[in-house]
């Protein structure tokens, strides 16, 4: 995959300027940071990929759902999912795995501070959010909408 490198060197002087610590994978272009995390899950890992006047973070959990808990999961994320006005869910019913997605537009490489700042705060708050219900789903049949409207009706 081709990848944009004055992105690239702009996500690596952002992160350095920032003092995160990153590894960085020069063939493909792909910084990864670890991340805490309030929920139960306690920690994420942040990958940013550098593309063609754009990039994208994927915010993953190292825990991957079971396969008799799947479907309850799946439901779970899309209901999550509805309404988000900046990225998404993204779920693996091969392996279970679960990320936040983001992307931002880069129009002539151009990455602001902000798209910079969100990129690292929208997977991380919306894990946050929601979580510890997906940590309890993951570890039980408990019931997807109820979770979610317990959730979204805590934040008024």
């Amino acid at each position: 995959m081709k990848f944009d490198e004055g992105i690239t060197k702009r996500l690596a002087d952002f992160f350095e300027q920032k003092d995160w610590a990153y590894d960085y994978d020069t063939i493909h272009g792909v910084f990864s940071i670890e991340a805490d995390l309030q929920c139960k899950f306690g920690s994420a890992l942040v990958v940013y990929q550098a593309m063609d006047e754009a990039f994208l973070t994927y915010t993953t959990i190292a825990e991957e759902a079971k396969s008799d808990v799947r479907p309850i999961v799946a439901e779970y994320l899309h209901r999550a999912n509805y309404g988000l006005p900046n990225g998404n869910f993204e779920f693996s019913y091969d392996d279970g795995a679960v990320h936040f997605k983001t992307y931002f537009d880069c129009p002539g490489g151009n990455v602001t501070d902000k798209q910079l700042e969100d990129s690292m705060a929208i997977g991380l708050t919306l894990f946050d959010r929601y979580g510890d219900g997906l940590y309890e789903i993951m570890r039980s049949t408990s019931i997807a909408k109820g979770l979610i409207e317990k959730i979204e009706e805590q934040e008024g």
